[in-house]
């Protein structure tokens, strides 16, 4: 069965457009890429239909890091239960976290700041074709935003 993909965000336009009529469309590999970047940047509850859909790493942000390994522990298991529960198209996932501390310079009001950067990589493998697959993802902590 061929399955279609669609990229994030949806273009209604495009498809409404009677020219053509059609979204744009991904790779299953890029739409499973998209979805984790969505999960992961959801906190519990804020999804309407799902309260549960998240990943509690939302409730790590502000959190002290006493100890790293412990933080990578908890934090890895937070991923790892969410993406386990909504996305079924990957398994046998394998998680690497980094994390480093970055100095953000802000040219126009003159300040710098340390954040913590997590870089997250994922090693899965496609159900539909049993082949291994790499997803990478970039997040700063306290506030946590996307890279």
């Amino acid at each position: 069965m061929d399955q279609c993909f669609y990229k994030i965000p949806f273009d209604f336009a495009s498809v409404l457009d009677e020219s053509h009529g059609r979204s744009n469309m991904c790779s299953e590999l890029d739409s499973i890429d998209q979805h984790i970047e969505m999960l992961i940047g959801t906190y519990p509850g804020e999804h309407c239909f799902d309260r549960n859909y998240g990943t509690g790493i939302w409730d790590m942000d502000f959190e002290r890091i006493v100890s790293l390994d412990a933080w990578k522990t908890r934090f890895t298991e937070c991923l790892s239960d969410s993406i386990s529960k909504y996305e079924k198209r990957i398994s046998n996932c394998e998680y690497k976290l980094v994390v480093e501390d970055v100095l953000k310079e802000n040219a126009l009001f003159r300040n710098v700041s340390v954040r913590k950067k997590v870089d997250i990589y994922i090693t899965a493998t496609l159900n539909s074709t049993g082949a291994k697959c790499q997803l990478y993802y970039s997040l700063f902590l306290g506030p946590l935003s996307k890279d």
